[in-house]
């Protein structure tokens, strides 16, 4: 007669059941955190806020792509930036020696510098100003996209609309 083989005990704890454990712990605290704190500073937004995108050097298409009431996105983040308010644009400029040897500005044919002010709520505090998880400053680099353009300009002035008091 043959003897059975020996039936495992099932009931063992080891180490890969305690890493598939550990691993789906830490997804759910990390969806809870991100549901519960992460996303909190966006119900903090506390005021608006108008501030300008200067492009420079882009063609006609891209200029006509950009119209008023259109809304717009960080190209990183993908977070949404707000609507754009208006837009101005200018033909692109260069500067260019003459024969006397000075400098002038020459326009650039097909190429156009862009203004779009954009307002979007905010949260709004002593030291900055945040859209979503963006700090927007004058002077700093932003890429801004809609679903039909994306450009990178500089922030040209941040113009605080309005704010509610913390009381």
């Amino acid at each position: 007669m043959k003897a059975l083989p020996k039936q495992q005990d099932k009931g063992k704890f080891n180490i890969v059941d305690f890493v598939i454990i550990a691993v789906i712990v830490a997804l759910m605290v990390g969806g809870v955190y991100k549901v519960f704190f992460v996303n909190k500073n966006l119900a903090q937004q506390n005021g608006f806020v108008e501030f300008g995108v200067y492009v420079e050097e882009v063609r006609m298409p891209t200029v006509e792509s950009i119209y008023e009431g259109q809304q717009v996105r960080d190209v990183q983040t993908n977070i949404p930036l707000g609507k754009i308010k208006s837009k101005s644009f200018q033909p692109y400029r260069e500067p260019v020696p003459t024969w006397d040897g000075q400098m002038v500005a020459a326009d650039v044919p097909e190429k156009y510098d862009v203004i779009m002010y954009i307002e979007s709520p905010a949260i709004v505090t002593d030291n900055s100003v945040m859209i979503g998880t963006r700090e927007i400053k004058t002077g700093g680099q932003i890429s801004v996209k809609s679903n039909i353009f994306s450009v990178t300009g500089v922030v040209y002035g941040v113009n605080i609309l309005s704010t509610e008091s913390a009381e």
